[in-house]
């Protein structure tokens, strides 16, 4: 075989193979903060975790914009097809649409149902910081109710901790939203030296976010150590573990996403 016939062959295997794993679901995954690059704009940057389909989703994009701006801004990644979580990583961050402006703190979470366009903005043009967690449900979801349609905010001071004897957590919500039939959040903190709980499974897929300290998270037997700003996707059904292998406390938000029945 010539030189120039074996890199046409491998060119067409090398996409073969891409295509094919475009179509393969998105497997657990850990997404280590320090490891991922940033992507300079022309208001900030932008770190990207994944953006994949998943088992449940025909689109699961996550990534972490920071921004310096006090002018309402857009951003022109967010889908607007897909339902939207915010979540406020760092300093104040301002959010503004048809009927809504508010400025969130810290670790706050702000979810936007599809067709919602937001802009944002920082008000003392101080950096600001915050994650987008994008879905797109697949093909053959059913629709919920029409009262899931509105913007929805959590105020990190209004979320009541509860001490438990690992540490507490923080209730955010459990209730449908406008492409799931569930969306559970919340907060946990773990003690030092603390596990959540055993490895276990579910057929939600599900996302750790780290806050704060260091955790290992075990996926199929298999241990994970990530530390603040880190990300971990958990597929349908893969046992998995969470401890706190760090100095001092740690905090990560755990999001569940429960799809709507099909057809």
């Amino acid at each position: 075989m010539s030189h120039k016939l074996l890199l046409i062959s491998l060119s067409f295997f090398l996409l073969q193979s891409s295509i094919h794993a475009q179509q393969t679901d998105l497997p657990s995954s850990v997404y280590a903060f320090d490891m991922l690059p940033s992507k300079i704009s022309p208001v900030g940057s932008k770190k990207t975790y994944v953006d994949w389909r998943t088992t449940f989703f025909d689109r699961f994009q996550v990534y972490l914009r920071t921004m310096d701006t006090d002018l309402p801004t857009v951003d022109g990644d967010m889908d607007p097809k897909a339902e939207t979580l915010i979540i406020v990583k760092k300093g104040k961050l301002g959010i503004a649409g048809i009927g809504f402006n508010e400025v969130f703190e810290e670790r706050s979470v702000v979810l936007v149902p599809p067709g919602k366009e937001v802009g944002f903005f920082t008000p003392d043009r101080s950096e600001a910081a915050y994650f987008v967690i994008q879905w797109i449900p697949e093909k053959g979801g059913v629709k919920a109710a029409p009262h899931t349609q509105q913007i929805e905010a959590f105020s990190y001071d209004g979320m009541e901790f509860k001490p438990t004897q690992k540490g507490g957590r923080r209730s955010i919500r459990q209730a449908p939203s406008a492409g799931l039939q569930e969306l559970e959040m919340h907060i946990t903190t773990l003690n030092e030296g603390e596990k959540s709980h055993d490895p276990h499974t579910h057929v939600d897929e599900e996302i750790i976010l780290i806050l704060e300290g260091e955790v290992e998270e075990s996926i199929n037997g298999t241990p994970y150590r990530l530390g603040a700003g880190s990300l971990i996707f958990l597929a349908s059904m893969d046992p998995h573990g969470i401890r706190n292998v760090g100095r001092g406390r740690c905090e990560y938000y755990a999001i569940r996403f429960t799809p709507l029945p099909k057809h």
